[in-house]
């Protein structure tokens, strides 16, 4: 997404949160990417690969963006996310089965993380399975 449009977003993030007298977690695309780039992951390594459209000739009407080439950055995710689950600081942050909570003043359901009904349901779809 382009600097501009990120800014715009984070703009509107911060209408947003005005109201509420909170203020956004990035103040522009630069402090964004600061976040971003001093992240820890581990050793994962940043790939790249460039993207063009191709066009399957029935397209008569060509858009400005379909005659250019992207560069896409990336890390892979499936390391990231070994690697942030073996951070022993979130172990406790963590909710690896699901739940259902509710307020035991008023029996109404809480959501939040992991209750909700998605994951209870895959869980339950697994348990079954494995029985």
């Amino acid at each position: 997404m382009p600097a501009k449009k990120i800014d715009t977003l984070l703009d509107i993030w911060a209408a947003l949160l005005l109201p509420l007298g909170r203020e956004p977690l990035f103040a522009n695309h630069m402090d964004l990417y600061r976040v971003i780039d001093s992240t820890s992951v581990g050793e994962v390594k940043w790939q790249s690969f460039t993207y063009e459209y191709t066009s399957n000739g029935q397209d008569d009407n060509s858009a400005p963006w379909k005659s250019d080439s992207y560069d896409i950055w990336y890390r892979d995710p499936c390391e990231v996310i070994h690697n942030l689950l073996a951070h022993s600081d979130l172990t406790s942050e963590m909710d690896f089965v699901p739940y259902r909570e509710y307020n035991a003043a008023n029996d109404q359901r809480r959501w939040q993380n992991m209750s909700g009904d998605w994951a209870w349901q895959e869980a339950v779809f697994i348990y079954v399975i494995v029985l």
